[in-house]
């Protein structure tokens, strides 16, 4: 088990309410915590709206499954309050939920079917706009990860007593995140496995620094994703049952696999959101 943990504070932002100050807070919050899930009714029928935003759903689905797409958007402004919680209730919740913050702040959840999402934006006046999205990961990811973390850091001259090794991974994690290639294999460093201080550690989550974008996993592998303040680096921990840090990484790549839907579960999605809708026939 890693001795020294990489600590990541937990920049989740709460949405916004009306009224209050739209910076960003810290969740006082254990990082393993389940979040609230939607109290779901039992649904006996479907009216034609709403199953007309399930069946453009099913049919982006397909398309992303045949091969990588950008994100497809499916507006739930136009629907009643009913048709759109059938909608929502049918999709259910997955184990893949984050958020992002910024002047917009986004939070998402993965629906029971891989690659389909319910997001939710709230802008600084509290107003709140959602929809449905198919892809492996929502846009307000990608857009955050490729904007908001600096294209470089400033490694320090002298380091604290007790570092031995944080010097060296800085100018490494410096030079990858450099040179990485969209489509590229993430590079992963185990700290698990590398013997780091507690002094190393301070420094790596110091210097590299955070942007407000953590994803969480739960189910089997239960994990969080943070990503660091310096572009295409990427903290994740998974976790064991007692919410212990069992294997600590960094990874200099594109989002982080753990968090991605795969093409292959994109298809299976497909195929099961049509038997979905069927048992809520008319």
């Amino acid at each position: 088990m890693t001795d020294y943990p990489l600590v990541w504070r937990p920049k989740v932002p709460a949405p916004a309410e009306a009224g209050e100050d739209p910076s960003l807070r810290l969740l006082d919050m254990p990082v393993s915590s389940a979040r609230p899930r939607r109290e779901a009714r039992r649904v006996d029928s479907m009216s034609q709206a709403a199953r007309a935003v399930l069946e453009e759903a099913t049919a982006a689905l397909r398309e992303h499954a045949e091969g990588d797409r950008e994100p497809s958007l499916i507006s739930l402004r136009s629907l009643k309050s009913s048709d759109r919680d059938t909608i929502l209730d049918v999709l259910g919740e997955g184990d893949v939920w984050g958020s992002v913050g910024g002047n917009v702040g986004y939070t998402f959840t993965e629906s029971v079917l891989t690659g389909l999402w319910y997001v939710e934006a709230t802008s600084p006046d509290g107003a709140k706009t959602d929809w449905l999205e198919v892809a492996r990961i929502p846009q307000a990811v990608l857009h955050a990860a490729e904007h908001m973390p600096r294209e470089s850091i400033r490694i320090p001259d002298r380091l604290p007593q007790g570092a031995m090794n944080s010097l060296a991974l800085l100018t490494e994690l410096q030079q990858r995140s450099a040179a990485y290639q969209p489509g590229e294999e993430n590079h992963i460093i185990n700290f698990t496995l590398l013997p780091i201080t507690e002094a190393d550690a301070e420094v790596l989550t110091t210097v590299l620094g955070q942007i407000p974008l953590v994803i969480r996993g739960g189910g089997y592998g239960s994990c969080r994703i943070f990503a660091a303040g310096l572009r295409h680096v990427w903290a994740v921990q998974y976790l064991n049952s007692m919410d212990k840090v069992i294997l600590d990484t960094l990874e200099i790549g594109g989002v982080p696999v753990a968090a991605l839907a795969a093409r292959e579960d994109l298809a299976e999605s497909a195929g099961r959101l049509p038997e979905m809708m069927q048992a809520y026939a008319s």
